[in-house]
């Protein structure tokens, strides 16, 4: 079952939006990086959570389906009224902060009939997985539906080009080459030429 099946909200082009702007933020995190400063991977991660919820707030303000829904550590936004949240893991294993589900995701209706709610007799949820390599770069985002913490629907968000940082996490750094000195001899003034004319 894709998203959109589920809900009409979750329409494939929402979703890879969403997820461009989860890439862009973590990519700005990623080029910030510089261990000569004192960045490492917990910076990294801080900085990459701000930035991407800097580029959903700004996006909110001209996407009418895109709605932030609180602004706080939290942070849950939502696409076309439906509520959600984003993790840094693997769809099929969330951890127990995504499993939590805040005020502003209860405040939403529930999309799910009564009766499927009844059989699964757990809470629905609805999140965003960013899966990064060892450097912090992303590997995959995947929209997932959860009932509990068992995966109902596994969406890969289909990514235009590999997603890598903007600049490289630990540049290599060149020997550098050895120049002969450069020949210096006095500046020739205008009498001096015409005399060797």
């Amino acid at each position: 079952m894709n998203p959109w099946d589920h809900d009409p909200a979750l329409t494939e082009e929402r979703l890879m939006e969403v997820g461009r702007l989860i890439t862009v933020g973590r990519n700005h995190a990623l080029d910030r990086y510089d261990p000569t400063v004192g960045c490492d991977a917990w910076t990294v991660g801080c900085e990459a959570f701000k930035f991407q919820c800097y580029q959903i707030e700004t996006a909110s303000y001209d996407l009418p389906w895109l709605e932030v829904l609180n602004s706080s550590m939290e942070f849950v936004f939502s696409i076309g009224g439906v509520g959600m949240r984003f993790y840094r893991g693997e769809p099929s294993d969330p951890h127990e902060r995504a499993l939590r589900q805040t005020f502003s995701e209860l405040a939403q209706m529930s999309l799910f009939a009564e009766e499927e709610l009844e059989r699964s007799g757990e809470t629905i949820l609805y999140r965003f997985a960013v899966e990064t390599d060892i450097d912090g770069s992303i590997t995959q985002i995947t929209f997932v539906v959860l009932s509990g913490s068992s995966p109902l629907i596994v969406w890969p968000v289909p990514l235009d080009q590999p997603v890598v940082g903007i600049a490289p996490i630990r540049p290599e750094r060149s020997d550098g080459v050895v120049l002969p000195f450069p020949k210096v001899s006095p500046k020739k003034d205008e009498k001096d030429r015409k005399t060797e004319d």
